[in-house]
């Protein structure tokens, strides 16, 4: 008796492996997989939010001015940010001085000056929804601000 059991047990440690293996290689898969089934999305708060317009500029550069981000859990928040990003970060000039009209209204905004080499900003702002600079960064393929912005 205790051989069977014995012979049953390394026969389910052999059988179980490959499902062992499987899992932890294919982890990865498995979890991605999982995520777009259960339609499960990174927050607005940290990917930006969608881009909604992108200017073509001389130099061979982009402005991706995505949509102002203000989600809540339940409802909007009083205060949020736009998200500027300047792409592709090679092509990028030195010094850039841009006048966003991040709403599409018609009006400028605000004026960012992103000195590349410092990864610094400067902001000047031309609207009585925007609050400050909250930051300057150079991502792996562009260098990005966000701006605070009051809801109306």
């Amino acid at each position: 008796m205790q051989t069977l059991k014995k012979i049953a047990a390394y026969t389910l440690a052999v059988l179980a492996t490959p499902l062992v293996l499987a899992t932890f290689i294919g982890m990865q898969y498995w979890a991605g997989s999982l995520a777009r089934i259960t339609g499960v999305q990174v927050s607005a708060w940290y990917t930006g939010g969608e881009v909604v317009r992108t200017v073509a500029r001389d130099g061979g550069y982009q402005i991706r001015i995505h949509r102002p981000v203000f989600d809540g859990f339940l409802w909007d928040r009083s205060e949020g940010f736009v998200q500027i990003d300047w792409a592709p970060p090679e092509s990028v000039p030195a010094l850039i001085r841009d006048d966003i009209d991040f709403d599409n209204d018609g009006s400028k905004d605000f004026r960012l000056e992103l000195d590349k080499a410092k990864v610094a900003a400067r902001l000047t702002d031309q609207s009585d929804r925007v609050i400050g600079l909250e930051g300057a960064y150079r991502l792996k393929k562009s260098y990005t601000v966000r701006v605070l912005l009051h809801n109306r």
